[in-house]
């Protein structure tokens, strides 16, 4: 993960300022993207298709090229506040936590 320290923070999910891998395919959107999965609830982190969007993935990681700003946003429209994403490259993540019992670290999940 190539970053800046430019990391927005939404719910479970991270979008980072990135540089999208040359061999990154990419993907047809119609509406919007999920780039965080909800394991339990169907509230998923998705970005829009806004115009100036292009999506690719690598190795089950999601980057983002945009020309214009963008949402970030779950589908439960009341879990979480939407977000704007400005014109850049964008890699999509999850929020990890440290598990003290099992001392390990694990995704957070909702």
């Amino acid at each position: 993960m190539k970053t800046n320290n430019n990391v927005i923070l939404h719910g479970e999910c991270m979008a980072f300022e990135s540089t999208i891998p040359t061999n990154a395919q990419r993907l047809n959107v119609r509406d919007f993207l999920i780039v965080a999965d909800s394991e339990t609830t169907g509230n998923h982190h998705v970005v829009d298709n806004a115009e100036g969007c292009e999506f690719y993935q690598l190795d089950g990681i999601r980057y983002m090229k945009n020309s214009k700003p963008t949402k970030i946003r779950c589908l439960h429209t009341d879990r979480h506040d939407a977000l704007e994403l400005s014109p850049g490259q964008w890699e999509f993540g999850t929020q990890q936590e440290y598990d003290p019992f099992l001392e390990n670290m694990r995704n957070v999940r909702d």
